[in-house]
């Protein structure tokens, strides 16, 4: 059987409107530093996990090796293997995370702010639980972050 992982999907650059209030504002380009864009792998990883718990709320109905296969146990903190990818921006991001929601995955999305992108919350990064095989035609293209 295979197994599970974390995939996790980081926008190298956000577009961001240069005058939000028009109607339709052209857009500008936000570099992601890789500090920042580790530091959003961290989140949203940290968000599926914390889904993946609120998903399974009352574990003492879970028996102990389903609890471990999802990275779960009473007592420890189990690793999970976890891939960090590379999208070239926020719209390939907002892409992957829609293929990986149609198929039912449930991934999860982190939004950030930050006065570099101006105001309110946009998406830098997409995580999900699951197969090698389940993501096949959606994320095995993307380079392993920081490889290219």
């Amino acid at each position: 059987m295979e197994e599970s992982r974390i995939y996790a999907v980081v926008a190298g650059t956000i577009q961001v409107p240069v005058n939000p209030g028009s109607h339709r504002p052209p857009l500008r380009t936000v570099i992601q530093p890789a500090g920042r864009q580790i530091a959003q792998a961290c989140h949203v990883v940290s968000k599926l996990r914390w889904q993946m718990l609120e998903l399974n709320k009352d574990l003492s109905k879970i028996p102990t090796r389903e609890l471990i296969s999802i990275g779960y146990s009473l007592t420890e903190f189990i690793p999970l293997t976890t891939i960090i990818l590379q999208a070239r921006d926020s719209a390939e991001t907002a892409h992957v995370y829609t293929l990986l929601d149609r198929k039912k995955l449930k991934p999860v999305i982190f939004s950030d702010n930050n006065p570099e992108y101006g105001p309110g919350d946009w998406p830098t990064a997409v995580a999900v639980f699951a197969t090698p095989k389940q993501v096949k035609y959606i994320l095995n293209y993307l380079p392993l972050w920081g490889s290219k």
